[in-house]
């Protein structure tokens, strides 16, 4: 199971890092480990360290000075987490990370290596982002899409979201009485989108969107996962003993390991817009794509670069690693368009390296 905690959920008020926070949700974990789960652990709360330490106003902070403050930060909260779980004796591992180590194949391969060879030896892994080096090319952006995509890559059965709002809510609980609480969630639809608020946390930076959409991406590769209270009495018992507590999303189908990373660890850097037939075949599950079903090329990338395949209306959907670099596909749709009656297609995207987004039906 990978346990998300954002940076409300291990902070007091004013941001402050809270001992008693930490030593409460450390204690929970030390106890479902101990109980034979295997726990992955995604913490934020470096930037509040570093913002505490330094004695910085989060309110005038330069994105150089953040990374300052996460790099003070870093060191103080692992080593808060270091002495919690040794008092467990749990021995735990610090891993940082950035978008591009899980968009690269090869990496991504040696990050589950690494957390598989931890969680065998009883080690519990602590995941960050590298806030000290991430620019905006390359941040996950919130700790929910990283938790997300550390389930992703240790293929795990469950993700838990911990944050200050005990789930998801039909509108913003702060601001309306009326809100009711969401407790399952079987299919994540556009009007669930909508009804996700924006972040009323005032030391974090994602909201109940972006909880929603790392949700979307765990569920949709058959992960489980729920969006629950920090501050709920035992809320990681509760949820592993299915008892009624925030929101639980039910899982899909769970697509292979490297579908999922393909899906969603990997960023397009241009799309292919293919014809009806190749849709609907691509769609039913039916081979490879041909340049035969190509109508189209935008952007501007090399081979083995993720794409998007498009709808000629322009909807999205699937995602592959193509063949051919952007010139070269140009050149074969050229082509293709003089020799009318080809008697063999080269294979642009393979089946193997292709992931659909959108169900059967959907055409």
């Amino acid at each position: 199971m990978v346990i998300k905690v954002g940076s409300s959920s291990i902070t007091e008020a004013g941001g402050k890092i809270s001992q008693e926070k930490m030593k409460s949700l450390t204690a929970q974990m030390a106890s479902l480990i101990r109980q034979g789960m295997e726990l992955i652990l995604v913490s934020s709360g470096a930037v509040a360290a570093g913002l505490e330490r330094l004695g910085w106003s989060r309110a005038q902070i330069t994105i150089p000075e953040k990374q300052a403050a996460a790099a003070v930060g870093q060191g103080i909260l692992i080593g808060m987490y270091q002495q919690l779980f040794a008092a467990e004796q749990i021995q735990i591992a610090q891993l940082l990370l950035t978008r591009a180590d899980v968009e690269d194949r090869k990496r991504y391969i040696h990050i589950r290596n690494t957390v598989e060879t931890l969680l065998r030896r009883g080690i519990l892994p602590i995941v960050n982002e590298n806030d000290t080096v991430a620019v905006d090319e390359i941040r996950f952006g919130d700790n929910d899409t990283l938790g997300s995509l550390v389930a992703l890559v240790a293929e795990a059965d469950a993700l838990v979201m911990l944050t200050d709002i005990d789930g998801l809510y039909t509108s913003n609980p702060a601001r309306d009485p009326n809100a009711r609480r969401i407790s399952e969630v079987t299919e994540i639809t556009p009007g669930l989108k909508a009804m996700a608020g924006q972040s009323i946390s005032r030391v974090g930076t994602g909201g109940m969107q972006t909880k929603l959409a790392a949700a979307e991406i765990a569920t949709q590769s058959g992960i489980e996962t729920f969006i629950a209270s920090s501050q709920e009495p035992d809320v990681l018992t509760k949820i592993v003993s299915r008892q009624q507590v925030g929101t639980r999303f039910f899982p899909h189908h769970r697509l292979s390991g490297k579908k999922s990373w393909l899906a969603y660890g990997t960023r397009v850097e241009g799309s292919v817009t293919v014809d009806a037939g190749a849709a609907e075949a691509l769609i039913d599950g039916y081979g490879s794509l041909l340049l035969a079903g190509v109508e189209k090329v935008s952007g501007e990338f090399l081979e083995g670069a993720a794409v998007a395949i498009r709808k000629a209306d322009g909807e999205e959907i699937g995602k592959g690693i193509v063949h051919f670099s952007s010139f070269d596909l140009r050149l074969l749709l050229e082509r293709k368009k003089v020799e009318k009656k080809q008697s063999h297609y080269p294979v642009v995207i393979h089946r193997d390296a292709l992931v659909i987004l959108v169900k059967e039906g959907n055409q």
